[in-house]
């Protein structure tokens, strides 16, 4: 079939071309973009914080009365109650815990690295009880010694003589290092330039999470652990692993128990981890459902767009047609007319498509700090595209092929 004498009809048809094109070029903008980003949302939802979250709940407690102040006794007092209970594996206090979506950050820096290599990521207190009441996976080195472990207050300079960091973290601060345990041993840097201190890497974590991500940002995986007591006014966080099998009794219990050991205050109601995982993933279903919604929307309206106009054109070229077959044209020959017509004004909406597509990525990378769209994408997205208006414009173009030749014969 001649391609030429279709685009002279195509092209002499301004008006259709501009709103499939247009229409088009909208949707595959918008609708590879946010494929994008529902695919990231997805990912969210199967992240693993790099703790046992089945058994780990967190448990607040907060002085109310007015000489109530939390010293390293209580929290001594606290954890020693905690961990000779029956069910609990292990306690310790900290300061926070992945995806609660609130927690400490700083800047840590490779000592060796002659260009000041360094790093956001995430700060954790622990003591020397850390793989064991998280369960983490220390894949290299050692968890923090009793003697390391300090308490801290916030009047305090953060400083301690040793870290334990994740391998994320570790590669990101030695490049030149082909496996996170080759960090093992090296010093970093932290505090301002004119008091810095050096802290050695004694251990190495695998996979575990920042409380919190940003839609791009790496400090989800960059964390270190850091060996201190919080000891902070009136308010004290724990965090509580059970025995498989006890968590349920653990998560009714704990609260009133633990609150007998003191009048002085309150002890919030505990959280469980996967309920922690699942107010951090909210946001991100809510983003996914959203987006599919809009996806679906937009992909119906092209479609619908693209069979009315198609149709309409059918419409306006009856006689034309029944013409074209009483002179010999075959109800293929019709069919491909129809569908060659429409991939044509589908491809250059396609090809607009792509520049928008980049703009409003672009956009998005500037404003929200989103990464770059893939190619993968976006060629799907316009092979897909091409396909659905072809597909759309079979049901008009079948009509079109069904006009029998003595239509031509009619008088209008």
């Amino acid at each position: 079939m001649e391609i030429r004498p279709i685009l002279s009809t195509v092209l002499r048809n301004p008006v259709g071309l501009i709103l499939i094109g247009l229409q088009v070029a909208l949707t595959l903008a918008i609708v590879v973009n946010a494929l994008y980003i529902i695919d990231e949302r997805l990912a969210n939802l199967r992240i693993e914080a790099g703790v046992d979250e089945e058994h780990i709940l967190t448990l607040n407690s907060a002085g109310f009365a007015s000489d109530f102040e939390t010293t390293l006794a209580t929290i001594h007092r606290d954890l020693d109650y905690l961990r000779k209970r029956p069910g609990v594996v292990s306690a310790m206090a900290t300061n926070t815990l992945p995806l609660t979506q609130s927690g400490w950050s700083t800047e840590v820096e490779a000592q060796e690295a002659l260009d000041g290599r360094s790093i956001d990521t995430a700060i954790y207190f622990a003591d020397e009880t850390l793989v064991e009441t998280l369960g983490l996976d220390l894949i290299a080195g050692r968890a923090f010694r009793e003697a390391e472990v300090e308490p801290y207050s916030m009047d305090q300079e953060l400083r301690s003589t040793a870290v334990i960091v994740s391998a994320a973290a570790a590669l990101a601060l030695y490049p030149e290092i082909d496996r996170p345990e080759q960090a093992l041993g090296r010093l970093v840097w932290n505090g301002a330039e004119n008091d810095r201190f050096s802290a050695e890497i004694v251990g190495i974590v695998d996979g575990v999470k920042a409380p919190w991500k940003g839609l791009s940002s790496d400090i989800f995986d960059h964390v270190v652990y850091v060996p201190k007591v919080p000891v902070i006014a009136n308010f004290g966080i724990y965090a509580v692993r059970s025995e498989p099998g006890a968590f349920a009794d653990l998560l009714q219990n704990i609260q009133p128990e633990l609150a007998e050991l003191d009048t002085q205050r309150v002890v919030m109601e505990p959280n469980a981890f996967p309920e922690i995982r699942e107010r951090f993933l909210r946001g991100d279903r809510a983003m996914a459902g959203m987006l599919i919604t809009v996806v679906v929307l937009l992909l119906l309206v092209n479609i619908l767009g693209i069979v009315g106009l198609v149709s309409f054109w059918v419409t306006q070229r009856t006689r034309q047609i029944g013409t074209r077959r009483a002179l010999g044209a075959t109800r293929g020959n019709i069919l491909a007319y129809f569908l060659v017509e429409n991939a044509l004004i589908s491809a250059m909406g396609v090809a607009v498509g792509i520049v928008a597509a980049l703009a409003l990525n672009n956009w998005l990378v500037s404003a929200f700090g989103v990464d770059r769209l893939p190619w993968a994408f976006l060629v799907g997205g316009a092979a897909g595209l091409l396909v659905l208006g072809i597909a759309a414009a079979c049901v008009p173009a079948l009509r079109a092929a069904a006009i029998p030749p003595a239509i031509a014969t009619r008088s209008v």
